[in-house]
């Protein structure tokens, strides 16, 4: 790779001891913190998009990796690549196993092309004389040995100063498909010309995603806009690399978080950078999904300095590793494998530690605590009451470190107690309650499973949510919950009459096919009657009502839309519809008019469902944006919609409204996946605050909600044990 546009950035800022917490502070307070507003992508044709459910937007999946990808790339371990370096590495990553665990791309990064990179007809070229059979040669090659081959490009447009070859300038589409006729299987897109040129990076690599999928062969897409204020330019904050969550999850496979972590010659004390990429990437977990990945960037373990020693020591690289599984991200080699001791391999090939990143759910694990020693980290793994936790120690010395397992959202009290596995060796270390303590190395860590069981808030009403749930109300005695259940129909739960639920789920169907998609959305009237609401699998609303004891047949309502609906709903004849329609805008329908577009807060798109409440006065809409902050819309007795204004926030799924007794409750699930309030009372907004009845580990999604008694609020969510839950607040 060229690296004259990284070089002028300086060396990078060392990380200041005082840096890691006020970062910590931040994260705790960040759900009350107003993101910086984005510029939209031009909305990409993946070749594959995972349909909308459960209040999440439609999220970019190739197809490729439903889990993290592995591998190696030729950038800091070798520098331009070359056929025979590439091919020594290659057989080493089989015969060291190492292509076995998983590590199966090889990535050749900048320095592959010929200089110039075209030739006169404007095909990319390939360095003849370090390239003499060519790179669709070299990819049979490596396909026969089972291997998988990435290549290197910029969304910029070409300079022979800041970059070595780009596809900018009216090359997208024509690079696409030669790297799709060659069999490449995965794209690195640099922005080193694009910066240079002081391009939109929303917006190049949107129309880069549109040439992969117009190329015909799926393609993994990274995008490596690695602009920071470490660069020491000045630039609009739409372009640094803290943004790319804000269009990268609906148009590419993975985007880098940070600034690059390592130089291309080793370099002493490079910890304080892994640290640095530690903290920027865990800004935003949220945009961490199946198929879609912050990149921190590439793993740099025990890289050989030119006066002896290493640029990372073995306990700082396995701290890496750990770390980098923990947070579900790429484990891409940035070292030459071939250099590295068999301990560090072995570790590498850890098949404990490894399974934490590529667990199905892919979870980025998020800090749970802190002190003046460290860190501690934990991740929600599938299955149930399981979680990978991590003690990092950031001193210079060792350090007793403990992992509280209600901050886990463990119950770990009790004679069943709390199981701990020592990840990284292997073995189990007996059963605990209330907490694990241990030594955790200098600049080391500690990574535990954690196997007991889920510590959730409220009372569990069982059944299996595949999707978030809905909860309608009129008193203890006469209520029920409503959720998509494991064959996609709608379920329901009622309560008795002395107000027990019956923990029986009754399966109502749905109105195409007997199924539906995503959230619910239910009503309840004094006279015991609800009406609910729904999303067919059709991509049409529905609503169907219960009255005098049975349920009517279902009543379509029309729409073209991408999630579930919501409602501010009065009464069974006064009630606003609100969805998100497929043309990203919010609809929003009464019982006597038509479907009506209040269009999106400017500059920015919608993720997932909207929240909708009526005070019987004003009615309020609620949204999450594509910079994963709330906006709020209300309209009065007019029909007069004011305008979007920010309640700020930083969340990872759709806000609830509930308005009750006058006063109007919004409910989100945080970055972290704590739960936070904002409360609106005589007009304004109090101000987010933390609900310290759930964890980071204890629910999915957004909340069903219903008005409680004297001002409380009743909410149900969908728990990481896939069980419906109810908690009163």
């Amino acid at each position: 790779m060229s690296e004259s546009l990284r070089a002028r950035r300086g060396r990078r800022l060392v990380l200041r001891a005082g840096a890691r917490w006020r970062w910590v502070t931040a994260a705790v307070a960040a759900v009350g913190m107003v993101a910086g507003t984005s510029v939209p992508a031009t909305a990409a044709v993946p070749a594959k998009v995972a349909k909308p459910s459960a209040s999440s937007p439609a999220y970019y999946d190739s197809g490729l990796d439903p889990t993290p990808y592995m591998g190696w790339n030729t950038y800091y371990g070798t520098g331009s690549p070359t056929q025979a370096t590439v091919e020594s590495v290659a057989n080493y990553l089989v015969s060291s196993g190492l292509a076995k665990a998983g590590y199966d791309y090889v990535w050749l990064d900048g320095g592959w092309q010929a200089s110039p990179p075209r030739d006169a007809s404007g095909a990319l070229q390939a360095n003849a004389s370090e390239f003499p059979d060519g790179i669709p040669a070299l990819v049979n090659w490596l396909h026969a040995r089972g291997l998988k081959v990435g290549i290197y490009t910029d969304a910029g447009v070409y300079n022979d100063v800041n970059c070595g070859l780009a596809s900018g300038g009216g090359y997208y589409q024509q690079d696409a498909d030669e790297f799709a006729s060659w069999k490449i299987d995965a794209i690195k897109v640099d922005f080193l010309c694009g910066i240079a040129e002081d391009m939109n990076p929303a917006t190049s690599y949107a129309q880069f995603s549109q040439a992969v999928a117009r190329s015909g062969r799926p393609m993994l897409l990274n995008l490596c806009n690695p602009l920071t204020a470490d660069w020491g330019t000045s630039n609009p904050a739409a372009y640094y690399a803290w943004n790319n969550y804000t269009f990268g999850p609906t148009i590419a496979d993975s985007w880098r978080t940070d600034t690059d972590i390592a130089f291309g010659t080793p370099t002493a004390g490079e910890f304080a950078d892994v640290l640095r990429n530690i903290d920027d990437n865990e800004a935003h977990p949220e945009a961490e999904g199946p198929g879609h990945y912050n990149d921190p960037d590439y793993l740099i373990p025990m890289r050989q300095l030119s006066g002896g020693g290493y640029e990372l020591n073995e306990t700082q690289s396995d701290a890496q590793f750990e770390m980098w599984a923990e947070m579900a991200s790429p484990l891409m080699l940035g070292s030459d494998p071939r250099t590295l001791p068999a301990s560090m391999i072995a570790t590498l090939e850890n098949p404990e530690i490894l399974a934490v990143d590529q667990d199905p759910l892919d979870v980025q694990g998020v800090a749970i605590d802190s002190s003046s020693a460290g860190t501690v980290y934990s991740k929600v793994l599938s299955g149930t009451g399981r979680r990978a936790v991590v003690l990092l120690n950031r001193t210079a010395t060792a350090q007793s470190m403990s992992v509280s397992f209600a901050d886990a959202g463990l119950s770990g009290s009790g004679s069943g107690g709390v199981a701990v596995r020592d990840l990284a060796a292997r073995q189990s270390l007996g059963t605990y309650t209330g907490s694990y303590t241990t030594t955790v190395p200098a600049d080391g860590s500690v990574m535990l499973l954690l196997s007991g069981t889920d510590a959730l808030p409220g009372t569990s009403l069982g059944g299996t949510a595949t999707s978030d749930p809905a909860l309608a109300r009129v008193n203890d005695a006469d209520s029920a919950a409503f959720v998509r259940g494991a064959n996609g129909e709608l379920d329901e739960q009622t309560t008795n009459a002395s107000g027990a639920w019956s923990g029986t789920w009754t399966n109502l169907g749905g109105p195409v096919g007997g199924r539906i998609d995503g959230q619910p959305a239910a009503y309840a009237n004094s006279d015991g009657s609800i009406d609910l609401f729904v999303l067919g699998v059709d991509g049409h609303a529905y609503r169907r009502t219960f009255a005098n004891g049975t349920w009517g047949g279902w009543i379509p309502l029309g729409g073209k839309l991408a999630d579930a609906p919501t409602v501010a709903y009065s009464g069974p004849n006064s009630w606003t519809l609100t969805a998100t329609g497929s043309d990203g805008q919010i609809w929003t329908l009464t019982p006597s008019g038509t479907w009506s577009a209040i269009g999106t807060p400017t500059g920015l798109s919608v993720y997932g469902r909207p929240s909708a409440v009526t005070d019987g006065t004003t009615t309020y809409v609620a949204v999450r944006t594509n910079d994963d902050s709330v906006w709020l819309d209300t309209s009065g007795a007019t029909g007069q919609w004011s305008g979007w204004t920010s309640v700020g926030g930083t969340v990872s799924d759709s806000p609830t409204l509930l308005e009750t007794e006058g006063r109007v409750y919004l409910f989100v699930r945080a970055s972290d996946y704590t739960v936070w309030e904002n409360n609106l009372t005589s007009g304004s907004w109090s101000g987010w605050f933390k609900r310290g009845e759930f964890t980071s580990d204890d629910l999915s999604g957004a909340f069903g909600a219903a008005a409680g008694d004297g001002g409380f609020a009743w909410l149900t969510y969908r728990g990481v044990d896939g069980r419906v839950h109810l908690i009163e607040l």
